[in-house]
């Protein structure tokens, strides 16, 4: 299989560097998928004058021109996909069905972004005592942009390509254990642009960190990741007062309305949403509320569809679900699970393990399903990050509303049942950024429309017009004749 060596890309070429950091298989530990470059201060300040040189003759370009341009680049995208996917199963621990579907999909959700150029174009004019007002949009300058390792290309270019289409130069910030097909696809795209305009470097935060949020050419931070990072982040913007926008953690509630349906195709279907990406999503079902009268049906039939999940490898045929990322995210999913036993919860383990010698080296969980779990418990409390999924009664649907809003985070929820208008009434009390009805998740999310956190799971939007304007800032000219 292939050894990736990656680069930092600055002002258009790969940098090399001294140290190098290795990534490994979370699926086989042993597995060294390839190596990056830790960068260096020295590298994000080349990384910034690149930046900032690019970003100038950018910026006076028309967004529609800007749109034609990214959109070319976008095309590259495209590139050595099955390659990149198999790097990207190795390094992650996503079925390669997931890996392919990431990159591939990336490019044409980005297109639907580059449609609002001509809209952001038009200039609004407004009346005036004498003469006249016009108020335009300008770009903030560079823009730095920090993504996790959960989904890290398709996250990073939720970021990248409104901020190019804004008139910003990037610096992006690939994450240390799973930089290699994200830095592979930001360098196919950058073949095409201005050189500069869109760079990347990886390394530890504790090197590089303050210097990407504290640096005096930063004029923005695209964020997405978790609230303790979040907050370091903010503290290092604050010295420049210097804009965040952010997508932090979700504990994201469904609420099964007594009418609702369970049959297989939505048993098959919410099963998908909790375990995709082995319950890594930000934006999964993360607590199911059920009446009381259905509960034993619903953990009957739910468990019916758990069972047809896949464990193993996410490069063997057959498997539908990969390992967790990393030895302490498998180490804090049992920890949840021990406490959740040990409080009288009833732990229930589904699915079919593909090769119990591999699953045993491996971060591999089995779903797991648990009922009778006290609603302080942190399996309920916190955002889990794995394949675990706690299901909880209820009398009284005001109890379950109150349940599911009880909680730091708010980026999403759902509510599922027959009687729509009394599902998305209920829904729009969920206190969450996005809500859905019959439906959950990234993969429902309209991307023609705004979406992102309330509480602390974030500020600011992605996608749609407002999330190109997360990227912009006003600026408003008046004329006075003499």
């Amino acid at each position: 299989m292939r050894h990736v060596t990656a680069s930092l890309l600055i002002g258009g070429e790969r940098v090399d560097g001294a140290r190098r950091t290795p990534v490994f298989n979370p699926a086989e530990p042993s597995d060294e998928v390839g190596s990056t470059v830790a960068a260096t201060v020295a590298d994000v300040e080349r990384a910034f004058d690149a930046a900032r040189t690019a970003q100038g003759p950018w910026s006076r370009l028309s967004f529609s021109r800007r749109a034609q341009l990214i959109g070319l680049a976008l095309d590259r995208a495209s590139q050595d996909l099955d390659a990149r996917a198999e790097v990207f199963v190795r390094e992650n621990g996503k079925t390669l069905a997931e890996a392919t579907r990431e990159i591939r999909d990336m490019a044409s959700r980005a297109k639907l972004t580059l449609d609002l150029a001509g809209e952001l174009d038009a200039a609004q004019r407004l009346p005036s005592q004498n003469g006249y007002t016009e108020v335009r949009w300008r770009p903030y300058g560079v823009v730095v942009s920090i993504v996790p390792w959960n989904a890290p290309v398709s996250l990073a270019f939720l970021q990248i390509v409104p901020a190019l289409l804004a008139g910003n130069a990037v610096v992006v910030k690939a994450p240390e254990t799973c930089p290699l097909a994200l830095l592979e696809t930001i360098e196919r795209v950058a073949q095409t642009l201005p050189p500069g305009l869109l760079n990347a470097v990886t390394g530890p935060s504790s090197v590089i960190g303050e210097a990407l949020t504290t640096h005096p050419a930063v004029g923005k931070i695209g964020f997405t990741g978790g609230v303790h990072a979040a907050r370091e982040i903010l503290c290092g913007a604050a010295q420049g007062i210097t804009s965040v926008s952010s997508e932090l953690g979700g504990n994201d509630p469904a609420i099964l309305m007594r009418d609702v349906s369970l049959d297989e195709r939505t048993m098959g279907q919410m099963a998908g949403i909790v375990f995709r990406m082995t319950g890594q999503v930000c934006m999964a079902i993360k607590r199911i509320y059920v009446h009381t009268s259905r509960h034993d049906e619903f953990v009957e039939r739910f468990g019916v569809a758990m069972d047809r999940i896949v464990v193993g490898n996410g490069l063997r045929d057959g498997v539908t679900m990969g390992p967790l990322h990393t030895r302490a995210a498998l180490d804090r999913a049992h920890g949840y699970l021990d406490e959740a036993r040990a409080s009288g919860a009833r732990v229930a383990e589904f699915g079919q393990v593909l090769d119990a010698h591999e699953f045993d080296k491996g971060y591999f969980m089995r779903p797991t399903l648990v009922t009778g779990v006290d609603a302080k418990a942190r399996l309920v409390s916190e955002e889990q990050f794995c394949a675990a999924i706690p299901v909880i009664a209820y009398d009284d649907v005001e109890d379950a509303l109150a349940q599911a809003n009880d909680s730091p985070f708010g980026l999403g929820g759902s509510v599922w049942g027959q009687d729509l208008e009394a599902a998305a009434a209920l829904a729009w009390r969920v206190q969450s950024g996005t809500v859905f009805v019959n439906t959950h998740g990234t993969n429902a999310v309209n991307r023609h429309a705004p979406y992102g956190g309330l509480k602390q799971s974030g500020t600011g939007r992605r996608a749609g017009l407002l999330g190109v304007q997360e990227y912009l800032q006003t600026q408003t000219l008046t004329v006075v004749p003499q």
